[in-house]
């Protein structure tokens, strides 16, 4: 079960990104030890945010060039220079053990630096219309009894996002499970962040909505960070 749930998550999480999440496309390998990379780097969540039994899946910072050459759906390197974007951060993490009770499975977290709160709202705008587009019944083909739906929160950011995917998928043989995969993007002043989350309900779990709560407390806290982050004289 445990590399269905791998499967499922890789599955989930990379038409996310084309559509929704972080417009980071890869590894920006120099100079990530400078305080600015240090500071944008703690504006994500870390492994003691998320629930204990996970593993960090691996960081990555990305250039507008990187940003651009991507997934390939996202905006262009002039789109993203115009807005003012000045370089973007990602984790993922992964479960490591099967899932019996209730319980997250996998986690995307990232985050994009601005120069202005103009900027990045218009890069917030373009990607709640591309995440709004997107065939997402299509790419969730694999679970039955798919349902999507647009949730209101009030998370104490400027700007908000949040898609909630729910349906049943077979992970073992007789074994039917109510899956979700939330993803929320937000904007706070001159960033904007992203977490997607899927989760894995308990056998006979019905309700669509059996882990909004710890995905709140998700977004809650990197948002949080992100506010500490923007605070610093670092992103100066």
């Amino acid at each position: 079960m445990k590399l269905l749930l791998a499967l499922l998550a890789m599955l989930l999480l990379v038409p996310l990104a084309a559509a929704c999440g972080d417009d980071d496309g890869g590894d920006d390998g120099a100079g990530t030890g400078d305080p600015f990379h240090r500071v944008l780097a703690t504006m994500v969540l870390q492994i003691g945010d998320v629930p204990p039994g996970m593993q960090s899946l691996g960081t990555s910072y990305s250039t507008n060039e990187q940003a651009a050459s991507g997934l390939g759906s996202g905006p262009t390197k002039d789109q993203l220079d115009a807005w003012g974007r000045l370089l973007g951060h990602s984790n993922d993490f992964q479960a490591t053990d099967p899932a019996t009770e209730s319980s997250i499975t996998a986690v995307s977290t990232a985050v994009s630096i601005y120069q202005a709160a103009g900027g990045a709202s218009d890069s917030f705008d373009n990607r709640v219309s591309a995440a709004r587009a997107a065939d997402w019944a299509n790419s969730h083909s694999d679970l039955a009894e798919f349902q999507q739906e647009e949730l209101e929160r009030d998370l104490g950011v400027d700007e908000l996002l949040w898609l909630h995917f729910t349906g049943f998928k077979e992970i073992g043989a007789g074994d039917r499970r109510l899956i979700s995969d939330d993803q929320v993007v937000f904007r706070i002043d001159r960033a904007w962040g992203f977490i997607g989350v899927i989760s894995t309900a308990a056998s006979g779990e019905e309700d669509r909505g059996f882990m909004l709560q710890q995905v709140e407390v998700l977004a809650r806290t990197q948002a949080q960070h992100m506010r500490d982050g923007l605070k610093s004289e670092d992103l100066e």
